[in-house]
């Protein structure tokens, strides 16, 4: 089993190569919502797509420094990216309208927060290699 420490310079990493990845999804969440005309459920949802779509190799290669070869990390990944956007759109679908904060960028950044510390835990159980200590 794979002994998942933490490590304030990977996290570090975790948050400079994320940071251009919540980047590009803020900018598409507002450009779609408020340029575009879309809902802005609709656009947090295409934005997640692209941004953990870029995250990736960035986090496995870069913040994680992983070589492993295998695709079993892509498809973990995958699913972590999956469920982690589903939590976002939940997480922002309640923060506005349950909770009533009516702007929905300061919903996404409490949204964010929550999702990047679970990325975060998860990447580090994908990415760290079994002979890291």
């Amino acid at each position: 089993m794979v002994e998942a420490r933490f490590s304030m310079t990977r996290f570090a990493r975790f948050l400079g190569a994320g940071g251009l990845g919540v980047l590009l999804y803020y900018l598409i969440l507002y450009a779609l919502t408020e340029f575009l005309g879309f809902w802005y459920m609709v656009s947090a949802g295409v934005a997640s797509v692209v941004n953990y779509s870029c995250n990736f190799l960035v986090l496995k290669h870069w913040a994680f420094k992983n070589k492993d070869k295998g695709v079993q990390q892509g498809w973990q990944y995958a699913v972590m990216s999956i469920g982690l956007q589903l939590v976002n759109l939940l997480l922002l679908y309640i923060l506005v309208e349950y909770v009533e904060i009516r702007e929905y960028l300061v919903a996404q950044l409490f949204a964010t927060g929550v999702i990047t510390l679970a990325s975060y835990i998860i990447a580090t159980f994908i990415f760290t290699n079994p002979t890291d200590s």
